[in-house]
């Protein structure tokens, strides 16, 4: 840095400073809050909004206006709008001064911000019961209030409704009945109740009246049906009904009484009117002559036992014979042959 030296130098650095003062002029304007919460129940908060003014380098009284209708109180350079002298959904506040000719302004927007209205709501309520079912009527109850549940042996008697499921134990049940809230009404209307859970030893227990059903590997204790099977015994009907049995002990259809019935036991042996099948061998109760039906076909191969008298049959045979070997008489269409004991040929009549 060079020294100072001359005249010129010491001059300045002995001169006294001086300093013109700022001359920018601002007109300021502040809130307390940009907007007005109005709640469901219509109540604003805050009540009243504050807007104040603020000058730099400007002397004189300010002057506020609304965009709209809006009315304000004021005191010096403070304005107030309230919610109740607020028109419309947002207004904006203008606060301005005039010095030298020069009007300045400030201005602030303050809105209203609705809460939502509260909708429906759902609601659910439970009871245990010992009954064997609850009823369905009436349809809908209403309550008042949204926590309020159904009274007492509503739908059942000694029902007792409560918000959250009760712990049941077994021959017992819990129901749900299901509840809309109205906050316009302050009510709760509850629908009639439906099973929820149950708890039972055993399956047979319940009852049901089911649709269609379908599985992969379904078992069954009994099935039976029609006027002649109204319970699960396996037995003919006592009545002059029809229809079926089925379970481990066999198949029952049709009515013995009525002589139109086929039996299937366990053992998987059959049994029909003059027809059996036991242990696998076919079985013509009476005289051939007498049943009725047509066999139609070839009977060949056949075995079992004909018991009666086979009269008036009709056919072709190829070889009847007493016996497969030894003593035996045979019958074809060539004549007649007579063996003895040994199995020789003793006699002989027709073509040979």
């Amino acid at each position: 840095m060079t020294p100072i030296g001359g005249t010129r130098d010491r001059l300045i650095m002995s001169t006294v400073p001086r300093f013109a003062p700022a001359s920018d002029r601002v007109l300021l304007l502040a809130a307390t809050a940009q907007a007005f919460k109005v709640a469901a129940t219509t109540i604003a908060a805050p009540a009243s909004i504050d807007f104040t003014s603020g000058l730099v380098n400007l002397q004189g009284q300010v002057t506020f206006s609304t965009s709209n209708a809006s009315v304000l109180t004021r005191v010096g350079n403070v304005a107030t709008l309230t919610y109740g002298g607020m028109v419309g959904d947002s207004v904006t506040v203008t606060a301005s001064i005039v010095a030298d000719g020069l009007t300045y302004t400030a201005s602030q927007t303050v809105s209203k911000i609705f809460d939502g209205v509260t909708g429906n709501s759902s609601r659910v309520c439970y009871s245990k019961t010992n009954l064997s079912s609850l009823a369905s009527a009436p349809a809908t109850i209403s309550t008042e209030g949204s926590a309020s549940f159904p009274p007492l042996s509503t739908w059942g008697a000694g029902t007792v409704w409560e918000g959250s499921p009760q712990a049941f134990g077994a021959g017992e049940s819990l129901y749900r009945s299901d509840g809309i809230f109205n906050p316009a009404s302050g009510t709760t209307s509850w629908a009639a109740p439906y099973l929820n859970a149950l708890k039972v030893g055993q399956l047979s227990a319940i009852a049901v009246d089911a649709g269609a059903i379908k599985a992969g590997d379904f078992q069954g204790v009994t099935i039976h049906g029609g006027s002649g099977y109204p319970h699960s015994g396996y037995a003919w009907p006592s009545n002059l009904g029809t229809g079926f049995h089925l379970s481990a002990s066999g198949l029952l259809l049709g009515n013995v009484a009525l002589g139109k019935y086929v039996q299937i036991d366990a053992e998987g042996n059959i049994y029909a009117p003059k027809f059996s099948i036991v242990n696998g061998s076919p079985i013509f109760s009476g005289a051939l002559g007498a049943a009725t039906g047509t066999f139609a076909g070839a009977l060949q191969a056949a075995t079992g036992t004909f018991a009666g008298e086979l009269k008036a049959a009709t056919g072709t045979f190829g070889l009847i014979r007493s016996a497969t070997n030894g003593q035996r008489t045979e019958y074809d269409s060539n004549g007649i042959r007579i063996y003895n004991a040994a199995g020789n040929l003793i006699a002989r009549f027709g073509v040979w």
